[in-house]
């Protein structure tokens, strides 16, 4: 039997999420055990669509690394200053922007910063559960 695109990509995700998957070959593998085969571009198409990011550690799920990457947000009358490491603002600022909070109206990103526009100012705690970080 072959497996629906669903279930495909169920399987990609706990492959990911118990930190075994550091290499498209790695994916491929934990597939096939689990009787799933899929070809290296069918795979690399699934990265892109599941929003996986690579990292250090292997493939990551791109929601939970985006929380590990927000090192503080404040909160200025309509907009949010966001801190991330340097090199990681964009990841950030796509993660905020594809998820669309209708309390925000846009996004500037630098190497380390992000300037978050809102609509009006309680959507800052609406950015805040996104990014999952309490202040």
């Amino acid at each position: 039997m072959t497996p629906t695109k669903t279930q495909r990509h169920t399987a990609i995700l706990d492959v990911v999420n118990r930190g075994a998957a550091h290499t498209q070959q790695d994916i491929a593998e934990a597939l096939a055990r689990r009787g799933v085969r899929a070809t290296q571009a069918t795979i690399s198409r699934d990265i892109q669509e599941l929003g996986l990011i690579r990292s250090g550690k292997g493939y990551r799920n791109s929601t939970s690394l985006v929380r590990e990457l927000v090192l503080s947000i404040e909160i200025v009358e309509h907009l949010a200053v966001i801190k991330t490491p340097p090199g990681t603002a964009n990841l950030v600022a796509r993660r905020i922007d594809e998820s669309g909070l209708p309390g925000i109206a846009g996004t500037v990103a630098g190497d380390d910063t992000i300037l978050v526009v809102l609509r009006q100012r309680g959507a800052g705690r609406s950015l805040k559960e996104l990014l999952a970080h309490a202040e």
